[in-house]
């Protein structure tokens, strides 16, 4: 038949329940503040991105948009050097002498442009002439207050473009695009111009932004002056770019485009605006796309992601907070069972104490007996002095037994009632194994009875060693193990109590080589063991050896705490306990208890393997 063993010792406890409770009250604030920390995180970082786009959509779009306004002014521009080209070196009274055939090769010339409203020329006084006019019908016309006229009088202007105003006569916004005429001698002669419909961009510029929510297109002057926008505004114009907007300040600076974001002073719209210069001209075409516009996706997006990360959150903090009640339940149960526990430890001393009780009063009999014939034989023999002496040292001899007897009888009620002057656990505590075996042998050969023998094997007191730990605490633990010995052998036998010193090598030493992971801190031990020959454990009894209030003995007559205390101890003392057992042919229990060792140069014999 196969041996078993098994090492009960280096168990984790479970987790104290503040730590566990901190924990959970940590993971429930993360069960919140993650997800809403990454949904920012994520919304921010999505709304970035579409902002980004949006500015690449807005600079491709004013890009195309300026290739549109720069081909309609070059085209405007031909059209006023055609009309220059034509009445080159006419006087006016030619001018309006040929008004006929001019007003039909003009007419020619813008023909199939809607957007020309007018061709026509104005005198150094003034006076226009203009296509769509028979001649004599214009002689008292005057635009001298037209600043497309007036602007060239004082110096050539090259192509200037007027403010925008409205036609009298359509009702129209317009604006005039002008160039200056000059004499054979040099001076000022009239102007020759285009007035153009500002609806012509304006229609284009609907079919861009179609469905574009909030977007706007404008053309403006350099000078902040806007000559055309779409969708219309009710401002009365003229209608200007304040100067202290960032697109004056980037034409300031003497950049031909770029992107901005900024809040319309015509409609307060947030828009993402971008703008680029038209050619040569000074002009700016801009176009601006609603950032409420762009984010709305965003925003749709940003909801449904933070209501399903709401839904999340609170699945989840839900979950922790049961996980709370649970432990608080599991906590308030463990303080339940830790009285239920501390009441049978005392039943189970008390036990003790009861069995220690009967033994003792036995031997108190037996020493009173004594101490009275002794009394006797005294009273009787008073007149043989050697005899008195005699029977006097038998009677100290009792008395000390006695004493002895007394003395542990009150350690272990001291120790039942927690009166001892030290910590619970013994923390900080030397004592010497070999005297704490050798007192409580005595008390053990009278719990054993008559059908059981003891036997302890010391190592001499020069070669024993302190180790940390309790002395009571090692007393109970080999009691409870001296008790557990004596019921595996219910027809009587020898229960062997051992203790050596040992040294564990350099490596870590496993301690039970059928148990995975069981080792031995490198270092010396005093081993403690208890034999017995009785009907030793089955595997599935091995395996739950050491818990709490598991016991195979009969009820009443066991509080499966015995072993589970001897384990704890070990543990407390920073060392294991191990068994090994064998069917039909016995168990030995070790304590394996670290060692303070007064002499470091000493080598023990190495430790030999469990249970041996």
């Amino acid at each position: 038949m196969t041996a078993s063993r098994i090492e009960l010792g280096d168990k984790r406890g479970p987790t104290t329940a503040v730590v566990t409770l901190r924990r959970l009250k940590i993971a429930l604030v993360a069960a919140v503040v993650l997800p809403l920390v990454l949904l920012i995180a994520g919304a921010w970082d999505e709304r970035v991105q579409l902002l980004d786009a949006a500015d690449g959509e807005a600079l491709g779009t004013v890009a195309a948009l300026r290739e549109h306004a720069l081909k309609a002014i070059e085209t405007h521009e031909l059209l006023l050097r055609e009309l220059d080209h034509r009445i080159q070196g006419m006087s006016w009274d030619q001018i309006r002498s040929s008004s006929a055939a001019l007003s039909a090769d003009i007419r020619a010339m813008h023909a199939g442009m809607p957007q020309v409203s007018l061709m026509a020329a104005t005198d150094a006084e003034g006076r226009i002439w203009d296509s769509n006019l028979q001649l004599g019908r214009d002689e008292h016309r005057s635009i001298a207050q037209r600043d497309f006229w007036s602007a060239q009088r004082e110096a050539d202007q090259g192509t200037f473009f007027s403010h925008a105003y409205v036609d009298s006569r359509t009702g129209g916004l317009k604006f005039g695009i002008s160039r200056r005429r000059t004499a054979p001698d040099g001076s000022f002669d009239g102007t020759v111009h285009v007035v153009v419909a500002a609806s012509y961009f304006s229609d284009f510029w609907s079919e861009v932004i179609a469905g574009k929510d909030g977007a706007a297109i404008a053309l403006v002057r350099t000078d902040g002056e806007v000559l055309a926008r779409f969708p219309d505004s009710s401002e009365p114009l003229p209608i200007r770019v304040p100067q202290a907007s960032p697109l004056l300040r980037h034409l300031a600076a003497a950049e031909r485009g770029g992107v901005y974001r900024v809040t319309s002073t015509i409609d307060g719209v947030k828009r993402i605006y971008a703008y680029a210069r038209v050619g040569p001209y000074p002009l700016v075409v801009g176009f601006g796309l609603s950032e409420h516009s762009v984010l709305a996706p965003w925003r749709l997006h940003l909801l449904v992601l933070g209501g399903l990360g709401a839904v999340a959150s609170c699945g989840v903090a839900l979950a922790v907070l049961a996980a709370i009640r649970q432990v608080r339940n599991l906590t308030e149960e463990q303080a339940r069972r830790a009285a239920i526990e501390d009441a049978m430890l005392a039943g189970q001393r008390m036990e003790l104490l009861g069995q220690f009780t009967v033994a003792t009063a036995h031997d108190f009999a037996n020493i009173l007996q004594a101490v009275q014939s002794g009394a006797d034989l005294i009273s009787r023999g008073a007149d043989e002095p050697e005899r008195v002496r005699f029977l006097a040292r038998r009677l100290g001899e009792d008395a000390e037994r006695g004493a002895s007897l007394t003395h542990r009888m009150l350690d272990l009620v001291r120790r039942n009632h927690g009166q001892e002057g030290v910590g619970e656990d013994g923390a900080g505590e030397i004592l010497n194994p070999a005297e704490a075996i050798a007192g409580v042998s005595n008390l053990l050969s009278r719990i054993l009875g008559s059908t059981h023998q003891l036997r302890c094997q010391i190592e001499p007191d020069r070669s024993m060693v302190p180790c940390r730990g309790n002395r009571i605490d090692l007393e109970v633990a080999v009691m409870n193990l001296v008790v557990n010995a004596r019921d595996a052998m219910p027809n009587g036998g020898e229960v062997v109590i051992r203790a050596a010193v040992l040294r564990v090598g350099g490596a870590p030493d496993e301690v039970d080589s059928g148990c995975r992971g069981a080792t031995l801190t490198p270092g010396l031990y005093v081993r403690v063991s208890v034999t017995d020959h009785g009907i030793g454990m089955a595997p599935d009894v091995l395996a739950r050896a050491g818990e709490r209030f598991f016991t195979t003995k009969p009820s009443g007559q066991g509080t499966g705490l015995g072993l589970a205390g001897a384990r704890e101890f070990a543990e407390r003392a920073g060392g294991k306990l191990s068994i090994e057992t064998e069917l039909g042919r016995g168990t030995t229990v070790t304590l394996w208890l670290p060692s303070i060792d007064p002499c470091p140069a000493r080598e023990p014999k190495s430790a030999e393997p469990v249970g041996s």
